[in-house]
């Protein structure tokens, strides 16, 4: 067996014809296999005897379609060999960027096997499948991210390295952190995200507290300024700070885009 990444119009109409698809013309056939994002084809001496591949926006949706296995060659493998191979070349192509999802429309009876390589059936959301590819140098194992925004200073800070704690009310979104998670931090000014790691959570009944905690600089402060519980009123009113209490966030930057 050969596992390529390429299949021809003349290839591409013999596995349909073997199947019974429906027949197109060359010509839309070969317009359908240049807008292909990813093509995953098994190869058995001369013959191609399966393939899949994925159309989509080249950047971050993407539909699998046309897995096909010849029937004289079902039941052997083939159809694992194209399927891992073209999940591989997906994660490849995320791994250079953030996420990307796989949507497909299984033919009866095959929802067990797309199962077996990790897309998901949730009839109650959606009739289809699905699976969400992360970079994988960004997201260990089923790891979470949560977005914030900033405005320019403290965004910029962080980006420098000085301020490492994050200080927010403990609301009901908050509390959604966990060590580990990823946040992604918004710039209000222009845009510029930011990708930190939470090392640690702190938690405070106030920012009294948690400004004697730690040193002014890690909480975003310069050296010759001074550091105020009170300036935390802007963002957050007393009553939500007593109702909720309020947390430092670790950060750790991994990288920006």
């Amino acid at each position: 067996m050969k596992v390529e990444r390429k299949i021809s119009v003349e290839d591409f109409q013999r596995l349909h014809i073997a199947v019974g698809w429906k027949i197109l013309s060359d010509a839309q056939i070969e317009i359908a296999l240049k807008n292909t994002m990813f093509v995953s084809t098994a190869r058995e001496g001369e013959e191609v005897v399966a393939m899949a591949r994925v159309v989509g926006d080249f950047a971050v949706h993407g539909i699998l379609c046309d897995v096909i296995v010849h029937p004289e060659m079902q039941k052997k493998g083939y159809g694992r060999v194209v399927m891992e191979d073209l999940l591989s070349q997906i994660q490849a192509f995320v791994d250079e960027r953030d996420e990307f999802i796989l949507e497909l429309t299984p033919t009866p009876g095959n929802i067990e096997f797309y199962k077996k390589f990790g897309l998901k059936h949730s009839p109650e959301n959606m009739d289809g499948m699905y699976k969400w590819f992360k970079n994988s140098h960004l997201y260990p194992e089923n790891c979470k991210k949560h977005s914030m925004k900033l405005q320019d200073s403290p965004f910029q800070a962080i980006k420098n390295g000085y301020k490492t704690i994050e200080m927010r009310l403990n609301d009901e979104k908050r509390q959604k952190l966990k060590i580990g998670d990823y946040i992604i931090f918004l710039n209000v000014k222009d845009g510029e995200r930011l990708w930190c790691k939470i090392k640690n959570i702190y938690k405070f009944d106030s920012f009294a507290s948690l400004y004697k905690a730690f040193d002014k600089v890690k909480l975003g402060y310069k050296k010759d300024e001074i550091a105020r519980p009170s300036d935390m009123g802007k963002y957050y009113a007393k009553a939500e700070q007593e109702k909720y209490g309020v947390i430092g966030i670790e950060l750790e930057v991994v990288k920006d885009i």
